[in-house]
């Protein structure tokens, strides 16, 4: 193999490498963008179940109040003074 032969192919092999380097920055750059993209939808979704359970912890302090008060209408004890009227008997 002569020189001029060598040149041509590390040449060759420059041409390829540069090559796989810009691929790998494009894969690179991708990535990175579908990684700000999933950090974005995650902190949506965060923020999204952080309001879902204040709702969920409003409608369960709701329905207790709506329970004591329909307990109370219709005579039917408390657990305290259900556990409280066991205890003593």
């Amino acid at each position: 193999m002569n020189f001029e032969e060598t040149i041509i192919r590390l040449h060759d092999t420059q041409a390829v490498m540069a090559d796989i380097q810009r691929q790998q920055a494009e894969v690179q750059q991708t990535q990175a963008r579908h990684l700000a993209q999933h950090e974005e939808r995650l902190s949506e979704q965060t923020e999204s179940m952080r309001v879902h359970q204040q709702r969920m912890d409003h409608i369960d302090m709701r329905l207790a109040r709506i329970t004591d008060k329909l307990d109370g209408l219709i005579g039917f004890p408390s657990p305290v003074q259900t556990s409280f009227t066991e205890q003593t008997l």
